[in-house]
């Protein structure tokens, strides 16, 4: 039976992840600087059991008391701070109890084996209370729901009598699986934008009291899941067909060129819409140049109201390999790249800021270092 409830968990698992991959797939680009769209998990480590047939603490019962468990996660991050989970873990586990809760001296000995399945909701606590930066150590916790099937033995040495779950004793049915909610926190390593070893905790509760097949004391019966394992972190923007534009992103990246406009000198408090000082003067024919003006025309990529610590969110995500320009005007930080000298010239240069994801790409006008309005004369 327990076999039969294993492998039903692993189906409609396995059925969810897959409809849960497709689901994050087809939904929009997020925009996020630290944590990727995917991320999978590999863990093996050791479980403790904590219930009615359970006497010693955390480190007492390394004598005897641990089994090996491993588990298997997919992650999926909305922005960078939330993210949504499933995860398969698979456990053995192992019991004493000495005395019963009225005091009587006994000899319990449990054995068993466990699975479950869950899904549950990720917290990065770095982007939290901190902000999206790059750091090498990234702490995470989670909480989420499932179902869990186990099947436990439990031998009464001084009586000889053998309980399983499953079985009817004194009208008590014991049960062999549950609502299972997992709570843990973890550490993640990060040793490149892809790899990262990480260590968690997790305390799984049982909604019910039958996983060491005894009733004497604990409403609820726990396992306490401690692993290391292996990350790989999929940015799914990475993962496109193989065409130009890819091809292009692997190219080695140049060091950024970072021009903030904060150095200049501002004489102005305010960017005025006089057209008399935005007017752009007709170049001669064939002419590239607008001197007389000095407007310069680029696309704006991104904005936002802190001030980026690199670029390379924004070139990987969109595919830049030229200059980024970053200004600091009216409390907003806006980045754009091309230097264009007129306004038509700058258009292709917005299309395929477009078709490298960024969808509200547009064209936008700098002149003496401010950016400024583009009037009707400035697009003809």
């Amino acid at each position: 039976m327990f076999k039969i409830k294993f492998v039903k968990i692993l189906f409609f698992s396995v059925i969810f992840m897959i409809a849960f991959a497709s689901f994050g797939q087809s939904s929009k680009k997020q925009k996020t600087c630290v944590l990727k769209d995917w991320q999978f998990n590999y863990n093996l480590g050791f479980t403790e059991f904590y219930g009615d047939v359970s006497t010693n603490n955390y480190f007492q019962k390394f004598n005897g008391e641990i089994s090996f468990a491993t588990g298997i996660s997919a992650r999926k991050y909305f922005n960078q701070v939330f993210g949504l989970g499933v995860d398969l873990w698979y456990s053995g586990y192992k019991s004493k109890k000495t005395e019963r809760a009225s005091g009587v001296p006994t000899q319990f000995f449990l054995k068993g084996n466990y699975f479950d399945g869950n899904v549950n909701l990720l917290i990065d606590f770095n982007s939290l209370f901190w902000g999206a930066t790059n750091r090498k150590f990234n702490v995470y916790g989670k909480t989420g729901i499932g179902y869990a099937a186990f099947k436990g033995t439990l031998t009464d040495s001084i009586s000889g009598s053998v309980v399983v779950s499953g079985d009817t004793i004194g009208g008590n049915y014991y049960k062999k699986g549950g609502f299972v909610v997992p709570v843990g926190i973890g550490v993640n390593y990060m040793f490149n934008k892809n790899w990262a070893m990480n260590f968690e905790v997790n305390l799984r509760t049982i909604l019910n009291d039958d996983v060491d097949v005894w009733r004497d004391g604990f409403k609820y019966d726990q396992l306490l899941y401690t692993s290391v394992g292996i990350s790989y972190f999929l940015n799914s923007k990475s993962r496109k067909s193989k065409t130009k534009k890819s091809v292009r992103s692997n190219r080695p990246i140049k060091p950024v060129k970072s021009f903030d406009y904060k150095i200049y000198p501002d004489n102005n408090s305010s960017v005025t819409n006089n057209t008399s000082e935005t007017k752009l003067v007709i170049p001669p024919k064939r002419e590239r140049v607008v001197a007389q003006s000095d407007v310069i025309y680029r696309v704006q990529i991104f904005a936002t109201k802190s001030k980026l610590e690199s670029f390379n969110y924004l070139r990987q995500n969109f595919n830049v390999t030229g200059d980024i320009f970053e200004n600091h005007q009216n409390g907003i930080y806006r980045y754009s790249i091309g230097n264009y000298a007129t306004y038509n010239d700058a258009l292709p240069g917005a299309a395929t800021a477009k078709n490298n994801g960024v969808s509200d790409a547009f064209v936008v006008a700098y002149k003496n270092n401010l950016r400024v309005r583009i009037t009707p004369e400035m697009k003809n």
